[in-house]
């Protein structure tokens, strides 16, 4: 199981020799190696049960002089192993070693990489060029060719210098982004906690009011007092889905196998009252075992089905049916009610922050529901849209990747 990383967390950018001797480090995000000990073994990097796999990854290296997607296994001081996916390609008579906890990672990396080994192809070609012409002149042109295999060399190191500076500058501001995000969530908890307390000042004294002096106020009053607690009390539910939608993709939640079944009982759980008193059904066939934030996409089930039992039709018992369907690079869930449905015209428009299925309806809700299931369901790389039509219900469908690692 591992961390959700940012672009370049979790990542190492190392030089190697052909006897898989570490003799430059790039970068080292988890700073596993000592600059002052290289040369170092490669395999001084590695857990022991991924020794016999890290042979067959060299071996390979100078077999094919490129391979990719090899998973080793990392140790850290005082740490638990994490796993890592490593590429590595042999380059000016050098090996290169790159490696990251998540595959959009190290495929940034590997692309930097090519854009640098192409630049430094064509200057090795220009220079092959070069010196083939001053061969193919008359007269001795020794100290030309020196010269020319120094200025290629120099513009070499430059290319590898401002690699290596471009790398610490990403590394920098990653870090700085995530304390950035740190603060950022401390402020928002700091701010909701103040804005929630005169709301609470608000429901108790209106309570109090009516509780002492109901028998002395006329129904417009009253009416007035409820007014003020459900603002109160709807504030303070946006307040709390406001802090929620913030928070996804921000909080670090880790990966896993995570069995949908015992998802959807626990969704299932949340909503018994309402299901013990509509009658409503929820039924699912056997679901899969898929890698993915759990707290998060059962967050986005019971959001689903929250929707689904509030916004149902009058005199109709609520109906609720989860499929899924296995595609080739991702897993399909769908969510179909028979309630009052979406307007055509509202499909795009409902997973925006604030804007709600059904303008026309008086339930209570932020319309943050579905912004969250979309920032959620993009967060696993998928999609989430709608199928609908007034009065005859809703399906809705979102994708999670599998591309996702644990």
């Amino acid at each position: 199981m591992r961390k959700k990383n940012n672009n370049t967390e979790n990542s190492l950018y190392l030089i190697c020799d052909h006897n898989a001797k570490i003799t430059e480090v790039l970068f080292d995000d988890l700073k596993l190696i000592s600059k002052d000990k290289l040369p170092s073994e490669f395999s001084n990097l590695l857990d022991k049960e991924s020794f016999a796999k890290a042979a067959d990854f060299w071996e390979e290296i100078l077999k094919r002089e490129f391979v990719t997607d090899y998973e080793l296994l990392v140790k850290r001081k005082k740490k638990e192993s994490i796993p890592l996916k490593f590429s590595a390609g042999i380059f000016s008579n050098r090996v290169w070693v790159m490696a990251a906890s998540r595959d959009a990672a190290l495929e940034s990396m590997l692309k930097e990489m090519m854009l640098i080994n192409n630049e430094q192809q064509n200057l090795i070609r220009t220079a092959e060029k070069k010196l083939s012409r001053l061969k193919s002149e008359p007269g001795d042109h020794q100290i030309d060719l020196y010269d020319e295999i120094t200025r290629v060399n120099n513009e070499l190191v430059n290319t590898q210098r401002n690699l290596i500076k471009k790398n610490e500058e990403v590394l920098k501001l990653n870090k700085q982004l995530r304390k950035s995000n740190e603060e950022l969530e401390h402020f928002a908890y700091a701010v909701s906690h103040d804005l929630k307390e005169p709301l609470r000042m608000v429901r108790s004294f209106m309570k109090l009011l009516e509780n002492k002096y109901g028998d002395q106020l006329d129904e417009k009053a009253t009416k007035y007092i409820n007014f003020a607690v459900d603002g109160a009390e709807r504030m303070s539910l946006l307040i709390d889905d406001l802090l929620e939608y913030s928070r996804v993709g921000r909080q670090g939640e880790s990966l896993q196998e995570t069995d949908l079944n015992i998802v959807l009982e626990s969704v299932k759980g949340l909503h018994e009252s309402t299901i013990e008193t509509t009658g409503a059904s929820i039924e699912w066939s056997e679901m899969p075992t898929i890698i993915c934030e759990k707290i998060h996409i059962q967050q986005v089930f019971n959001n689903l089905v929250s929707n689904s039992l509030k916004y149902n039709l009058e005199n109709t018992v609520p109906k609720i049916e989860i499929t899924f369907e296995e595609q080739p690079g991702s897993w399909k869930f769908s969510v179909k009610d028979n309630g009052i449905g979406v307007d055509p015209d509202n499909y795009s428009v409902i997973f925006d922050l604030f804007r709600r299925a059904d303008y026309k309806s008086d339930k209570s809700g932020s319309g943050i529901g579905l912004a969250i299931c979309k920032k959620v369901v993009q967060q696993h790389q998928g999609e989430i849209w709608v199928e609908s039509k007034k009065d005859e219900g809703s399906t809705f469908h979102f994708t999670i990747s599998k591309k996702l690692q644990s």
